[in-house]
């Protein structure tokens, strides 16, 4: 489970022990991971944290070795990821500047990194895993709702457009290895990155507010829920090939 200290990705892995699942979450900051061993250990919980960098070939190879050398792994989830929202270009407030503010590439090839490559390299190292040892097991990807393009978000959209053609191409070449590859696309969510942003930037809060009169059932999805998606495509035996949405009906896309 990458991405897995904080937010979805900790609601993800916590769920999947608590169905049994013997887990790992992968994640970068030492606090954090610390904080999720006391947990798991205060609850009681089959849940291990261990640092891994998912941008680094070398980094996801040494953490496989390592995970799989007691037992083979049955299941993957792609989640880590963030999202820097960036216009693809934009005028500069002073009116006497000649110069347009375009999108940082910087910005895009970290944005890619993480949340495409990193896909592609712990989805790389989970698949030959099972193979290896003949293991019929799920890779779940972590999407967006937002994949089919959203105001201000090139680099993000982009990367979880890649992540659901990557989804269905896996479907397609490791089905026949008994492999099956899924993903989930959340809409916004109700947790500690929204919250955190909304306190920060009240006018993110005030534009988030506005925006949530176009989901169908206004409100933000629980971390639960979205969870809860996670791990019924994690364990249903006849799911592939599919992006499940869990975005309360939408929006489609972030406008201004």
């Amino acid at each position: 489970m990458t991405g897995g200290t904080r937010g979805l990705g900790l609601a993800v892995g916590r769920m999947l022990a608590e169905r049994g699942w013997r887990t790992t979450v992968l994640g970068l900051d030492p606090g954090r991971l610390e904080k999720v061993r006391a947990m798991a250990e205060a609850e009681g919980l089959d849940l291990r944290a261990v640092r891994a960098d998912v941008t680094s070939e070398e980094s996801v190879r040494e953490v496989f070795a390592e995970l799989t050398t007691d037992q083979p792994l049955h299941l993957c989830v792609n989640n880590a990821g963030r999202n820097l929202s960036r216009l693809l270009l934009r005028k500069p407030r002073d009116e006497g500047a000649a110069e347009l503010l375009t999108h940082p590439l910087d910005d895009w090839e970290k944005t890619l990194r993480l949340c495409l490559t990193g896909v592609f390299l712990v989805g790389r190292e989970a698949a030959a895993s099972m193979v290896r040892h003949q293991v019929a097991g799920a890779i779940v990807n972590v999407s967006s709702g937002l994949a089919a393009g959203a105001y201000g978000q090139s680099a993000y959209t982009a990367a979880k457009a890649g992540v659901e053609a990557l989804t269905r191409t896996w479907s397609y070449e490791l089905g026949p290895y008994g492999i099956r590859v899924a993903a989930v696309a959340p809409g916004v969510m109700d947790g500690e990155a929204l919250r955190e942003k909304s306190t920060a930037f009240p006018r993110h809060a005030h534009y988030m507010d506005g925006l949530k009169r176009f989901v169908p059932l206004g409100r933000w999805g629980a971390e639960e829920e979205i969870a809860d998606a996670v791990c019924f495509a994690a364990e249903n035996p006849y799911v592939t090939g599919s992006v499940i949405r869990v975005d309360g009906g939408g929006p489609p896309g972030w406008v201004p």
